[in-house]
């Protein structure tokens, strides 16, 4: 019978020293002890330069150059609602339908300009505030009151989807912010005549 407690104690050591083993860090090759010991380390926020946890931070895309660029920054929750966090809440459909009435109003008022071998043509802001002007959408996503042209942020996304994105058949002609133009590839889409 003292053999027998003898036994079970040192096999309650046997498995009492391999936890203790894990904790100091020798553990087996397979498991990654620091993955689960160390604590997450703080990141900087872009726009404070606060050192901030990770789970309190988002990956936004920053736009600039009057939405002509782009970038992918890190900002903590506070400077995320200060920067984007204007007081008005916005669904999804409205974004996706105020961008969707835009690139149709872009592609229905396009002109011909016999001076650019017969590429269609049109103003970009001059399309928006048409847009602006007809849809609810639009007005909803940009504000009731607002002057549209190139210093306008919540419409850089936008420009820069519109630019970038050319599955539309839309086309850059001129990227000046000041006097933006864009063209319809006649290959990409059919216009009624």
């Amino acid at each position: 019978m003292v053999d027998t407690r003898d036994s079970e104690r040192s096999s309650y050591e046997q498995r009492q020293q391999n936890y203790s083993d894990a904790i100091l860090g020798e553990t087996d090759k397979h498991t990654l002890n620091h993955d689960i010991l160390s604590p997450p380390e703080a990141i900087i926020c872009q726009y404070c330069d606060q050192k901030k946890c990770p789970c309190c931070s988002y990956e936004v895309n920053y736009y600039y150059n009057y939405g002509l660029s782009r970038r992918k920054i890190r900002l903590c929750t506070a400077c995320y609602y200060e920067v984007y966090g204007d007081g008005r809440k916005l669904s999804s459909e409205i974004v996706t339908k105020a961008y969707t009435r835009i690139c149709e109003t872009i592609m229905n008022s396009a002109t011909v300009a016999n001076n650019q071998r017969n590429r269609h043509r049109v103003n970009y802001f001059d399309a928006v505030k048409c847009a602006f002007d007809m849809n609810s959408e639009v007005r909803a996503y940009l504000g009731e009151s607002c002057n549209i042209d190139k210093n306008l942020k919540g419409l850089w996304s936008f420009t820069y989807a519109i630019i970038n994105g050319r599955e539309r058949g839309i086309e850059v002609l001129d990227a000046d912010p000041d006097n933006l133009i864009l063209g319809l590839d006649d290959k990409k889409i059919c216009l009624p005549s």
